[in-house]
Protein backbone atom coordinates (compact mmCIF):
# COMPACT_ATOMS: atom_id res chain seq x y z
CA UNK A 1 0.00 0.00 0.00
CA UNK A 2 1.64 3.05 -1.39
CA UNK A 3 -0.80 5.59 -0.19
CA UNK A 4 -1.25 8.46 2.14
CA UNK A 5 -2.99 8.49 5.92
CA UNK A 6 -6.69 9.65 4.46
CA UNK A 7 -6.57 7.09 1.70
CA UNK A 8 -3.67 4.09 2.56
CA UNK A 9 -4.41 1.84 -0.80
CA UNK A 10 -3.29 4.44 -2.56
CA UNK A 11 -6.38 5.28 -5.04
CA UNK A 12 -6.96 8.54 -7.36
CA UNK A 13 -9.34 11.20 -7.08
CA UNK A 14 -10.30 9.98 -11.05
CA UNK A 15 -10.79 6.42 -9.88
CA UNK A 16 -12.58 6.77 -6.87
CA UNK A 17 -15.16 9.38 -8.85
CA UNK A 18 -15.37 6.28 -10.70
CA UNK A 19 -16.23 3.91 -8.63
CA UNK A 20 -18.83 6.22 -7.19
CA UNK A 21 -20.27 6.54 -10.10
CA UNK A 22 -20.20 3.00 -11.20
CA UNK A 23 -21.87 2.33 -8.01
CA UNK A 24 -24.58 4.92 -8.41
CA UNK A 25 -26.23 3.66 -11.27
CA UNK A 26 -25.28 0.12 -11.07
CA UNK A 27 -25.98 -0.29 -7.38
CA UNK A 28 -23.84 -3.71 -6.42
CA UNK A 29 -20.62 -4.49 -8.99
CA UNK A 30 -17.61 -5.96 -8.69
CA UNK A 31 -14.44 -4.29 -9.64
CA UNK A 32 -13.81 -6.57 -12.57
CA UNK A 33 -17.44 -4.78 -13.69
CA UNK A 34 -16.66 -1.27 -12.69
CA UNK A 35 -13.22 -1.25 -14.27
CA UNK A 36 -14.40 -2.30 -17.25
CA UNK A 37 -17.38 -0.18 -17.53
CA UNK A 38 -15.60 2.77 -16.70
CA UNK A 39 -11.54 2.55 -17.41
CA UNK A 40 -11.62 -0.55 -19.74
CA UNK A 41 -8.15 0.57 -21.05
CA UNK A 42 -6.61 0.46 -17.39
CA UNK A 43 -4.15 -2.65 -17.98
CA UNK A 44 -6.27 -4.23 -14.69
CA UNK A 45 -8.78 -3.59 -11.99
CA UNK A 46 -6.67 -3.22 -8.99
CA UNK A 47 -7.16 0.57 -8.93
CA UNK A 48 -10.75 -0.05 -9.09
CA UNK A 49 -10.24 -2.52 -5.80
CA UNK A 50 -8.30 0.09 -4.05
CA UNK A 51 -10.81 2.90 -4.67
CA UNK A 52 -13.18 0.89 -3.22
CA UNK A 53 -10.84 -0.20 -0.35
CA UNK A 54 -10.49 3.26 0.15
CA UNK A 55 -14.00 4.15 -0.20
CA UNK A 56 -15.01 1.60 2.19
CA UNK A 57 -12.57 3.02 4.73
CA UNK A 58 -14.31 6.39 4.64
CA UNK A 59 -17.99 5.19 5.06
CA UNK A 60 -18.68 5.27 1.37
CA UNK A 61 -19.31 2.18 0.08
CA UNK A 62 -19.68 -1.58 1.76
CA UNK A 63 -18.84 -5.07 0.79
CA UNK A 64 -21.17 -7.23 2.42
CA UNK A 65 -20.01 -10.45 0.68
CA UNK A 66 -19.19 -12.15 -2.81
CA UNK A 67 -20.17 -13.01 -5.97
CA UNK A 68 -20.70 -16.42 -7.48
CA UNK A 69 -16.94 -16.16 -8.92
CA UNK A 70 -16.01 -15.13 -5.69
CA UNK A 71 -15.15 -11.45 -6.55
CA UNK A 72 -15.98 -9.17 -3.58
CA UNK A 73 -19.54 -7.56 -4.21
CA UNK A 74 -19.13 -3.75 -3.34
CA UNK A 75 -22.38 -0.77 -2.64
CA UNK A 76 -22.82 2.28 -1.42
CA UNK A 77 -23.68 3.40 2.04
CA UNK A 78 -26.59 6.06 2.18
CA UNK A 79 -23.26 8.63 2.04
CA UNK A 80 -21.47 6.90 -0.67
CA UNK A 81 -25.07 7.21 -2.36
CA UNK A 82 -24.84 11.38 -1.99
CA UNK A 83 -21.33 11.52 -3.09
CA UNK A 84 -22.35 9.55 -6.01
CA UNK A 85 -24.85 11.87 -6.82
CA UNK A 86 -22.65 14.60 -6.66
CA UNK A 87 -20.02 12.87 -8.84
CA UNK A 88 -23.39 12.58 -11.50
CA UNK A 89 -24.92 15.69 -10.81
CA UNK A 90 -27.69 14.17 -10.27
CA UNK A 91 -30.17 15.09 -7.24
CA UNK A 92 -29.96 12.27 -4.82
CA UNK A 93 -33.66 11.62 -5.19
CA UNK A 94 -33.28 10.24 -8.29
CA UNK A 95 -30.24 8.04 -7.68
CA UNK A 96 -32.47 5.03 -5.88
CA UNK A 97 -31.56 2.94 -3.42
CA UNK A 98 -28.25 1.06 -1.95
CA UNK A 99 -28.71 -2.08 -2.43
CA UNK A 100 -27.99 -2.89 0.99
CA UNK A 101 -27.99 -6.91 1.94
CA UNK A 102 -27.99 -7.95 -1.78
CA UNK A 103 -24.75 -8.63 -1.75
CA UNK A 104 -25.20 -11.64 0.34
CA UNK A 105 -26.37 -14.32 -1.96
CA UNK A 106 -24.19 -13.43 -4.62
CA UNK A 107 -26.75 -11.23 -6.35
CA UNK A 108 -26.46 -13.38 -9.41
CA UNK A 109 -29.15 -11.07 -11.26
CA UNK A 110 -27.78 -7.85 -10.36
CA UNK A 111 -24.44 -9.33 -11.79
CA UNK A 112 -26.25 -10.51 -14.81
CA UNK A 113 -27.97 -6.74 -15.33
CA UNK A 114 -24.12 -5.52 -15.08
CA UNK A 115 -22.90 -7.78 -18.08
CA UNK A 116 -25.39 -6.50 -20.21
CA UNK A 117 -25.02 -3.35 -20.11
CA UNK A 118 -21.39 -3.38 -19.79
CA UNK A 119 -21.70 -5.38 -23.37
CA UNK A 120 -24.17 -2.61 -24.34
CA UNK A 121 -22.24 0.82 -23.55
CA UNK A 122 -18.64 -1.33 -24.81
CA UNK A 123 -19.42 -2.62 -28.28
CA UNK A 124 -18.34 -0.93 -30.80
CA UNK A 125 -20.92 -0.49 -33.37
CA UNK A 126 -20.73 -2.89 -36.74
CA UNK A 127 -21.00 -1.77 -39.66
CA UNK A 128 -23.61 -3.38 -42.10
CA UNK A 129 -23.37 -3.79 -45.50
CA UNK A 130 -26.54 -1.95 -47.22
CA UNK A 131 -28.82 -4.54 -48.97
CA UNK A 132 -29.30 -3.51 -52.78
CA UNK A 133 -32.26 -2.70 -53.69
CA UNK A 134 -34.26 -4.60 -55.95
CA UNK A 135 -35.44 -2.79 -59.18
CA UNK A 136 -38.83 -3.50 -60.21
CA UNK A 137 -39.44 -5.51 -63.43
CA UNK A 138 -39.91 -2.83 -66.32
CA UNK A 139 -43.57 -3.17 -67.53
CA UNK A 140 -43.72 -4.16 -71.47
CA UNK A 141 -44.21 -0.96 -73.78
CA UNK A 142 -47.90 -1.10 -74.90
CA UNK A 143 -47.91 -1.53 -78.26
Amino acid sequence: MGGSRTYPYGSTSAVRAHVLAALGVLKLATADQMHRLMAPGHKDNKAFRNAALDLARHGLAVSEGSARDGNKLWNLTPLGLDAAAEVQDRPVGEMGGTARGAARSGAPHAMAVNETVIAITRTPATATRPVPRQQPAAAPAPG
